[in-house]
C-alpha cells in the first residue's frame, strides 16, 4: 500500500524503496483508484534507491494516464543515482523534476495562477 497525503489540491505519493519487476503490478494496482480521482500527482522519491525498465515503464504508464485526463505528474527528491538514470534514458525531458517538495508543489501553484490570469484577461492561451 502507498503511502498518500494530499496538499492544496496535489496529492503526493510516496513510492517504496524500488519500483521494478518484483512489485510493478503491486504498484498499478495501488496506482489505479489514485489515477482515477486525481489529476495533480507528485511522486515522492525520496525512498527510492531501486529502479529497472520496468519500473520506469510504470511511472511513464501513470503520466500518459493522467495527461490523457488532462492531469500531470511530477516528482520530487530523487537521488544522485536514481536523477542520473531518469536523465540517461532522457525522462528529464518528458517528466518534471524536482529536488525538493517545496519547489515541485510550487510548480503546481505556479501553473495554476497563470491558467488564472489568462482567463480572466479574456486570453485562452497559457504560457
Amino acid at each position: 500500500m502507498l503511502r498518500t497525503e494530499y496538499v492544496d489540491g496535489v496529492i503526493i505519493v510516496q513510492l517504496p524503496d524500488g519500483i521494478g519487476h518484483t512489485n510493478r503490478r503491486a504498484f498499478e494496482k495501488d496506482m489505479e483508484p489514485i489515477l482515477d480521482e486525481n489529476s495533480e500527482v507528485l511522486f515522492d522519491m525520496t525512498q527510492v534507491t531501486r529502479l529497472d525498465s520496468v519500473g520506469l515503464g510504470a511511472i511513464l504508464g501513470c503520466l500518459k494516464r493522467l495527461q490523457a485526463n488532462g492531469g500531470n505528474l511530477k516528482l520530487y527528491g530523487t537521488s544522485r543515482q536514481i536523477r542520473t538514470l531518469l536523465e540517461l534514458v532522457r525522462m528529464h525531458h518528458v517528466l518534471d523534476l524536482f529536488n525538493t517538495r517545496r519547489e515541485a508543489l510550487e510548480s503546481y501553484h505556479i501553473g495554476h495562477a497563470i491558467l488564472q490570469h489568462d482567463h480572466s484577461s479574456g486570453c485562452a492561451c497559457m504560457w
